[in-house]
């Protein structure tokens, strides 16, 4: 399972403009794409437009992003000119839950690490700890950790929770989790929002 997190620097402000083309346009068009398994887009709350895209590999994903930044500069070429920044790679961990009432709201929360030590020393650890943590707390709804294939060095998570509230909670119980034994020099930088657009793959 390949995973890329998006951001556009400072375009958070266009997301109720930008929704209804790509949930009528490139929504359908990455649900075609082979391998597809999950997009989901928000304004993060610091003022970023934010999207998450999961494929079943990352030949699927490569194809398919080339098909979605086309489309992009196509259609949305006046309000997104700069290619975003991404963060890419195979999935070390996730679980997902499907929602068992509530309704479909989700908040996204996107964790980025930089100076993570070796996978062999730092997954079974986030594995044992972090990730226990996160998909047992209320209101999980998704999680999904990996290293950016550009720089191993760089851990990214993306967690989707039913409310902010709930988002919140779980990441101060991940805070302390973490506090005997820290995965990168720093704590993270961290990304969240409301989601306002969300895709599965069909079936």
């Amino acid at each position: 399972m390949h995973v890329t997190v998006r951001k556009y620097p400072n375009k958070g402000g266009l997301i109720d403009r930008l929704v209804p083309p790509v949930r009528d346009r490139l929504v359908p068009l990455l649900r075609g794409a082979p391998g597809f398994k999950g997009y989901c887009a928000f304004a993060s709350e610091d003022g970023h437009l934010v999207s998450i895209s999961v494929f079943d590999d990352r030949q699927s994903a490569v194809r398919a992003n080339e098909q979605a930044r086309g489309w992009v500069v196509s259609n949305l070429g006046d309000l997104l000119p700069d290619l975003p920044e991404a963060l890419a790679g195979e999935v070390l961990l996730h679980e997902v839950s499907r929602p068992k009432g509530g309704g479909a709201e989700m908040f996204a929360t996107i964790r980025v690490y930089e100076g993570v030590g070796p996978e062999e020393e730092v997954l079974p650890w986030v594995r044992e700890h972090v990730f226990l943590t996160i998909t047992g707390a209320p209101g999980f709804r998704g999680y999904y950790a990996l290293l950016d294939e550009q720089d191993p060095s760089r851990g990214v998570s993306a967690s989707l929770f039913d409310t902010r509230e709930h988002a919140m909670e779980a990441n101060r119980w991940v805070l302390e989790v973490m506090r005997d034994r820290p995965i990168a020099p720093n704590p993270p930088s961290v990304m969240a929002g409301r989601v306002v657009l969300a895709a599965l793959a069909e079936g």
